[in-house]
């Protein structure tokens, strides 16, 4: 899942997503001075797509209500996370949810990278205005009905940031966040995950968190983390990507190492937002990308699994979601 510099795509990026094409892209304020330019965009995406795969893609955005809105003028505002676990009325959540979608819908987005899952800490600049509440069986409830009604309109939900930034106080854009809890510590923080997998969230997000009394690999790159505890113990089986793998967080290394780093502990989709570190001709990060995973330990029969998690949920909503979790 790549980011796009623009309001337009470059000539780099019309060669690059025809001939490596990816499976979503992900957009920011950028991309999204005035929803009719967004939706211009993203109708080319979608044409480029098509033609090279026969597949549409996954168009995801942080539109969260609040104080994370890539789309501002002239789109709607909706209430956020906090002004809606104060209220504490499912109802309203599930209509605000569903209206947001539907929003998002008539301009081409599919996927919303929302609702936070994460529970409210005083302490964390990151998480400010942006949680549900500090209360887990609050949050695990209003994370329930917001993704089923951001589901019901037709776009997919992520649930973000597994297995909860409310760990930790420090902000993973800058360094690697340390959470000193063991796992039975992690249960409140896991509630709110539970629930969305029970109201069948499409997606879920890793975040940029170390455990070291858990685990010795960062959550996007522990096996423990993807495969055990989200797959296994919270029985996700939809898509599993990574935060944004242009953070300081995750700085140091070569970025399509770091990629397939993700994918082989896990992850079904890295995500490269384009902000940290920009460049003008993505085509070699894709390639030296691509070669990586061909040239990887990942089974083949692990590798198709991931592939075709992503192609179905692309299918799905082109074909329009089921809401029956």
């Amino acid at each position: 899942m790549l980011g796009v510099a623009g309001e337009s795509l470059s000539d780099f990026e019309r060669a690059a997503f025809k001939r490596y094409p990816p499976g979503g892209v992900i957009l920011f304020a950028r991309n999204c001075s005035a929803p009719q330019k967004t939706r211009a965009l993203i109708a080319e995406i979608q044409n480029i797509s098509i033609s090279a795969t026969g597949l549409p893609l996954l168009v995801t955005i942080d539109q969260e209500g609040g104080p994370v809105r890539r789309l501002q003028a002239g789109f709607p505002d909706f209430s956020g996370a906090a002004a809606l676990g104060v209220l504490d009325d499912p109802e309203k959540t599930r209509s605000t949810a569903f209206a947001l979608g539907r929003a998002l819908r008539a301009i081409g987005i599919n996927g919303n990278l929302a609702p936070v899952a994460d529970l409210y800490q005083a302490a964390s600049k990151v998480l400010h205005e942006r949680c549900f509440g500090a209360n887990p069986e609050l949050v695990a409830t209003q994370v329930k009905v917001y993704i089923e009604g951001l589901q019901s309109s037709g776009v997919a939900a992520c649930v973000k940031h597994f297995p909860g930034h409310g760990t930790v106080v420090g902000d993973s854009h800058k360094l690697l966040p340390v959470s000193q809890l063991k796992k039975s510590e992690l249960v409140d923080h896991l509630l709110p995950f539970t629930a969305a997998v029970k109201a069948g969230v499409r997606m879920m997000m890793a975040a940029h968190l170390s455990f070291p009394a858990i685990d010795s690999q960062a959550v996007p790159f522990s096996p423990f983390f993807l495969q055990e505890l989200a797959r296994q113990e919270l029985g996700f089986s939809g898509l599993l990507i990574s935060d944004d793998l242009d953070m300081a967080a995750v700085a140091g290394r070569p970025l399509p190492e770091v990629m397939v780093a993700g994918l082989q502990a896990g992850l079904d989709m890295a995500l490269w937002g384009r902000n940290l570190k920009p460049v003008a001709d993505i085509e070699p990060v894709m390639a030296d990308f691509c070669q990586r995973v061909q040239n990887s330990d990942i089974a083949e029969t692990l590798l198709q699994a991931k592939i075709e998690r992503v192609q179905h949920l692309r299918l799905e909503l082109e074909q329009g979601l089921r809401t029956d979790g």
